[in-house]
């Protein structure tokens, strides 16, 4: 009898040991989002967001910048809060190393891009960007660009007003090195490859429409969004998802070892590639915070630090 005690004791304790082991969480690398996300309503990272960042860092954690913007913007940027990520732009369709280089590219296909920009045109009231492995191009003249702009401005800023949205924008880098075409067979010409069209408008009804016809008439593209008010289109094969995916590989770091934040419809697909830590923002829209593991808070209150902090405790 005493014997058997002592082995139902030693099999309770080591069940208490397999239980706290299988607690312990060991994440490698933190994927997260820009704007909603990782930046505040000034378009900046918190001191709380950066220093849960550089803690991380120092732990040895790598980052991702996931972000629908393009090279230039989003390492320009980021570059000086000295994190040095890796940065998957444009949702996907690059993936470039921390000195920039770029490691995985998925581009539309010449002519399904000409067939996107054709169904886009039948919507003359929005304003049409171009993002491409040589810049973004604005496909309008530079009045119809620049009222797009200022609609655009009252999602990114929906605090500021006119005024001071003409003036951010004048000093935006994204906007100051815009090209403008005014015949997409330039684009062709010079070999440039597309990774993304996006397009701004306070209509949503007609972007819905919009939407629904590019998906009936163009196949291999995803179509996601970074705000109620814009859609995007990509490669089919270019989705923050996959291309995280492609990273991971390479960096031998399993899915449950990655830590994802993000809050819109174009984070999706990095929530359902890796859902053990899938943590949705307070602001996110509802798809993404029901896909979630984790909700932190909103990106006005250092949401991203708060989720890294309570992940590094359980390290």
């Amino acid at each position: 009898m005493k014997n058997l005690l002592c082995f139902r004791i030693i099999t309770f304790g080591q069940a208490a040991k397999q239980s706290t082991m299988r607690r312990t969480i060991m994440i490698k690398l933190i994927a997260t989002d820009m704007d909603g996300t990782l930046l505040n309503g000034n378009h900046r990272i918190s001191k709380e967001n950066l220093q849960a960042l550089q803690s991380s860092r120092q732990s040895n954690i790598r980052l991702v910048i996931a972000t629908g913007r393009i090279i230039g913007d989003v390492a320009d940027f980021i570059e000086g809060y000295g994190l040095d990520p890796y940065y998957l732009t444009m949702n996907g369709a690059e993936l470039h190393d921390p000195q920039r280089q770029l490691l995985h590219a998925s581009y539309i296909d010449p002519e399904r891009a000409k067939s996107i920009y054709a169904i886009m045109r039948k919507y003359p009231s929005i304003y049409i960007e171009i993002y491409t492995d040589h810049g973004h191009y604005s496909a309008d003249s530079r009045l119809h660009t620049y009222r797009g702009l200022l609609q655009r401005m009252r999602e990114v800023r929906p605090g500021a007003n006119l005024l001071s949205n003409v003036l951010w924008s004048l000093r935006n880098p994204h906007y100051r090195h815009l090209n403008y075409l005014h015949d997409l067979n330039m684009l062709w010409n010079k070999n440039i490859r597309i990774a993304k069209f996006i397009t701004f408008s306070q209509d949503t009804r007609l972007l819905q429409n919009l939407q629904n016809e590019l998906e009936q008439e163009v196949s291999h593209i995803a179509i996601s969004s970074s705000f109620r008010t814009n859609i995007e289109i990509n490669d089919a094969a270019a989705t923050k998802g996959q291309a995280l995916t492609d990273l991971t590989k390479r960096l031998n770091i399993r899915e449950d070892e990655v830590l994802v934040l993000g809050d819109g419809s174009n984070d999706l697909s990095m929530f359902q590639a890796f859902p053990t830590h899938a943590t949705a923002m307070g602001n996110a829209i509802p798809e993404l915070k029901q896909a979630a593991a984790k909700i932190t808070d909103d990106n006005l209150h250092h949401g991203v630090a708060n989720a890294i902090y309570a992940m590094l405790k359980k390290q």
